[in-house]
């Protein structure tokens, strides 16, 4: 496997409600696996949603794996397709009626299902979902009612309901924002921010839904905040957050995804940027996110092209993350 390879890390974005050329080209030409799609690339009309991925699937070279089409639908304000997909309200507030009982968990499942099943007729194989953060500071509003619970075992059942259902349906879903954020003072898309909990206090509130669920999940998303117990760099920049903690100690096997890149948390101007992007994947994440503009897309894969020619351990970085990337791509099939 050559620098090519370096294109399949990238998850990118479109402007617009159609592909021009020069984005056609970013998945036929240099190999980027898929798109997020965002409120600016969904018509009203669902069949024009449908247009849309299936165009993007029909511009990858002959015989390639099915690209990833991703979407953060968590349902309440954070769910990009609009009225009448199904969206019973943010999760906190999703078993308001039925607790954490059996009835509850099947209740979750279902809607899970029901999710995801309108989103794979649209062509939509993946979905940045379930949260799994429990909301500890209230003040907390980037997260707030997108957690399922302030009680982490509570979490765990919950998202783990939902992302069941989603499986059944057969969408991919992700855990998202480890090592956890539900006790952030900034949102991460605006600014760095710094969570200094003890790693006890990371255990029994922050980490425990993701230490439940990585098993079961093909995907974790990694947070931007820094969680000063392990390290004084962000998560998604971290290799004792994403190694020998997520991997190592959690077991995970799956794909290891970055937060988008071009948040306020992370370094901005070109060269700090692709030097994180370099990082990031240098330390352990495997998909990355750049969810605008196509220049800053071209920019990550030259980036790690020009890395991979100068340091054969980011070239056996690269070509670790590309093979999970191809098996990720082949099950969204």
């Amino acid at each position: 496997m050559t620098t090519d390879a370096a294109g399949s890390l990238i998850l990118a974005a479109l402007d617009g409600t159609s592909m021009t050329q020069k984005e056609a080209a970013l998945f036929n030409r240099s190999g980027a696996s898929g798109i997020t799609l965002f409120r600016r690339n969904l018509s009203e009309r669902f069949s024009d949603v449908k247009n849309l991925t299936a165009s993007l699937q029909a511009c990858r070279p002959a015989g390639a794996s099915p690209l990833l089409v991703a979407i953060d639908q968590e349902g309440g304000r954070v769910a990009r397709l609009g009225h009448p997909f199904p969206n019973l309200g943010p999760a906190f507030g999703l078993l308001d009626d039925h607790q954490s009982d059996d009835n509850g968990q099947s209740f979750l499942e279902n809607y899970g299902f029901v999710v995801a099943s309108v989103l794979s007729s649209l062509g939509i194989n993946v979905n940045f979902a379930p949260v799994c953060d429990t909301i500890t500071r209230k003040e907390n509003t980037s997260i707030g009612d997108r957690a399922f619970s302030d009680d982490a075992s509570t979490v765990a059942l919950r998202a783990g309901a939902f992302l069941s259902g989603m499986s059944a349906a057969g969408v991919l879903g992700c855990l998202k924002h480890f090592p956890g954020q539900g006790d952030a003072q900034h949102d991460t898309h605006a600014s760095a921010t710094r969570i200094d909990l003890s790693i006890d206090d990371l255990e029994k509130r922050e980490i425990l839904p993701f230490a439940d669920l990585v098993k079961r999940s093909p995907m974790v998303m990694m947070s931007h905040a820094v969680f000063s117990a392990l390290d004084d760099r962000p998560a998604s920049l971290s290799d004792i957050w994403m190694r020998s903690y997520l991997r190592e100690k959690l077991g995970f096997t799956g794909v290891v995804v970055s937060d988008d890149m071009n948040m306020k948390a992370m370094p901005q101007d070109d060269q700090s940027w692709s030097e994180a992007i370099v990082e990031a994947v240098a330390c352990g994440a495997d998909l990355i996110l750049v969810c605008e503009h196509l220049e800053r897309s071209m920019l990550a894969i030259e980036a790690l092209k020009a890395a991979m020619k100068s340091s054969k351990a980011i070239e056996k970085r690269v070509v670790e993350a590309a093979v999970r990337i191809q098996a990720l791509r082949l099950a969204a099939g």
